[in-house]
């Protein structure tokens, strides 16, 4: 994986806006903590040179200078680093005590903490540099001077340890920020290439590739699977598209071949009116054959396809069932058949009535067609635990069980009904139909004859 096309990537792109701008608030609130943490630092010591003063006009007060020059002496005895330093000058300005060598000339006020500049030969301790250091002075009731001075080298090495580590937090903070994006980049972008990959092999024909599922069940593992069922429904229309084709191409060059055998014999010599008549008569049957034919696979394409143009509203199938059994009771008892009508009432699906109405009709159809004389053919409906249930069952020839998935494809025809006209798409339609309702359908057998059960959810 290139650096370029991972740099691309949204969650990369993403990652760094994100780590800049965490990188400018991390900045900003680091900065705010180190200048409060340096006012802290200032003020603290600001405050220790005015106590400690106090504390000295009143051991001057109390006690004496001596005891004042005292105590003073004794603070040089401290780790150079947090000793204070301190000068005493009699009402003649002579030195009395203290490691600073004369009186800063800067300083102009009293009684308050100033920062004034230090040069170094103001210093005993000729390490030190100059500075600026914070300092209080006062006059003693006597006309003596003190002068107290704080060091900041304690504070200064204080805030290079406070910047050291707020440098470091960037640092740290933005470089996790950076790795992970470059992770989250390189996760996701693994993802998008097998969506990809499949994408390609789909593209170059394979249609059998789908795309692989994680173990996480995460957002892209929910894509992954519409994508799957996408992929699936294609390659079935993608199928069924070629059986239709290969269908086409064989059930109905037969008739084709036929009609145009028949005209071409019609042509061979001079025939009277009537014949040519009779010719033309069987020639727009066959026709009109094949245009239902056409109707009915452009029909059943459509409704596998889920883009039959229809109303979609509820449907009372209780009183659809029992209008179609009256009209196919009277076509059954005009064949010396007999239709028994069983339909419990209140029964409704949410679906297209015409193509309900169609897939009972060929039902009620193929059941009439295949009985023998006297036979019986029965037309049931009621809601049973399952579901609404419709049974319609006869006591003709019926199907074998290992047929029973044959018959329901397009096209398909057992021998017995070879000589039965028919397409062989009465029950792929009806099969598309129930799919297209959330519904199944079912062969059984009737011992003898067939039932057929059309199961609503």
């Amino acid at each position: 994986m290139s650096s370029r096309r991972l740099f691309n990537t949204s969650a990369m792109r993403i990652a760094l806006r994100y780590a800049g701008l965490y990188a400018v608030l991390m900045t900003l609130g680091l900065s705010i903590l180190y200048w409060t943490s340096s006012d802290y630092v200032d003020e603290q010591i600001s405050t220790g040179l005015k106590q400690r003063m106090l504390e000295l006009l009143r051991i001057d007060k109390e006690k004496g200078r001596d005891n004042v020059i005292h105590s003073l002496n004794a603070q040089q005895t401290i780790d150079v680093k947090y000793r204070r330093h301190f000068l005493l000058l009699d009402p003649n300005y002579k030195k009395l005590a203290g490691d600073l060598e004369e009186w800063p000339p800067n300083l102009n006020r009293y009684g308050e903490v100033a920062n004034v500049w230090i040069e170094g030969k103001l210093i005993s301790d000729q390490s030190k540099e100059d500075a600026y250091w914070p300092m209080i002075a006062t006059t003693l009731p006597d006309g003596s001077r003190l002068l107290l001075a704080q060091s900041l080298e304690q504070a200064e090495e204080l805030q290079e340890v406070i910047l050291y580590t707020i440098v470091m937090i960037l640092l740290v903070s933005v470089s996790l920020a950076l790795t992970m994006g470059w992770f989250i980049g390189q996760t996701l972008l693994a993802r998008i290439d097998n969506i990809n990959t499949t994408a390609k092999a789909i593209t170059s024909g394979d249609f059998s590739r789908r795309v692989p599922l994680s173990k996480r069940n995460d957002e892209f593992d929910e894509l992954a699977e519409q994508l799957n069922r996408m992929l699936m429904r294609i390659e079935q229309l993608l199928a069924g598209m070629r059986q239709v084709t290969d269908n086409i191409a064989h059930d109905l060059r037969k008739p084709l071949s036929r009609l145009r055998s028949r005209l071409e014999i019609t042509l061979l010599e001079a025939r009277d009116p009537i014949e040519y008549r009779q010719v033309l008569s069987e020639t727009i049957e066959d026709a009109d054959d094949l245009i239902r034919t056409f109707n009915v696979l452009l029909e059943i394409a459509q409704t596998e396809a889920g883009s039959f143009r229809g109303e979609w509203q509820p449907v009372n199938l209780s009183t659809l069932l029992e209008g179609l059994g009256e009209l196919y009771q009277e076509l059954a008892e005009s064949q010396g058949k007999h239709l028994t009508i069983n339909v419990q009432h209140g029964l409704s699906v949410m679906g297209n009535r015409h193509l309900l109405a169609q897939a009972i009709s060929n039902l009620l159809d193929n059941a009439i067609k295949y009985t023998h004389d006297n036979g019986q053919i029965t037309l049931e409906a009621g809601q049973q635990p399952e579901g609404l249930v419709v049974l319609i069952s006869d006591n003709g020839l019926g199907i074998p069980a290992d047929k029973h998935s044959l018959v329901l494809e397009r096209f398909s025809r057992l021998d017995a009904a070879r000589s039965t006209s028919g397409s062989g798409l009465g029950l792929s339609l009806v099969k598309a139909v129930m799919e297209l309702h959330v519904a199944s359908v079912g062969l059984e057998d009737n011992q003898p004859g067939l039932r057929v059960r059309l199961h609503f959810q």
